[in-house]
């Protein structure tokens, strides 16, 4: 935002920025106390692989570490710890059976399945108070939000990382 910005507009942005801080410290906790709820223990960031893979259909590993931008030897190692935990299979591909398509299992789309009910219940709960019309309006505005910041992180990231160490371009 531009310094000759308007007071208001700085303030506003400000509040913005301190009530994200604020989610994202309380969203740490509940996300710690939401999958310690479940059943099963499936680690967070497992649970990002089972549910993409859920969501997007059987894809290789490595586009699958794509997808979530994680590194691909953190993904085998998730995986490997899901396959053995028996939550996602390997199946051959079938344009190329020397790679295999990662698939979640039956198992895996049960636990999938109660993480949502018990995710579901709880948002229920908390926005039981909110008429139709505020809850899709925040809904977009969520949407728009986190886009909007995904996007700016992605440039701010490869700024950031582009300059030298120590340049006095980095802030």
């Amino acid at each position: 935002m531009p310094a000759a910005a308007p007071a208001r507009a700085r303030t506003d942005v400000a509040a913005v920025a301190d009530t994200f801080l604020t989610l994202m410290r309380s969203f740490t906790r509940a996300r710690a106390k939401l999958l310690a709820a479940a059943a099963h223990d499936v680690e967070w960031s497992a649970h990002v692989v089972l549910k993409h893979l859920a969501a997007s259909g059987p894809m290789r590993s490595s586009e699958l570490a794509e997808r979530i931008e994680s590194d691909p030897s953190t993904v085998s190692r998730q995986v490997a710890a899901l396959v053995k935990d028996g939550l996602i299979e390997r199946r051959a591909d079938p344009q190329d059976g020397r790679a295999c398509l990662l698939v979640p299992t039956t198992k895996g789309e049960a636990v999938l399945s109660e993480h949502n009910a018990i995710r579901l219940q709880h948002f229920t709960g908390m926005l039981d108070g909110w008429s139709d019309a505020d809850l899709r309006t925040f809904a977009d505005l969520l949407q728009r939000f986190t886009d909007d910041f995904d996007n700016a992180n992605h440039d701010w990231l490869s700024e950031q990382f582009a300059a030298p160490r120590g340049s006095a371009e980095r802030n």
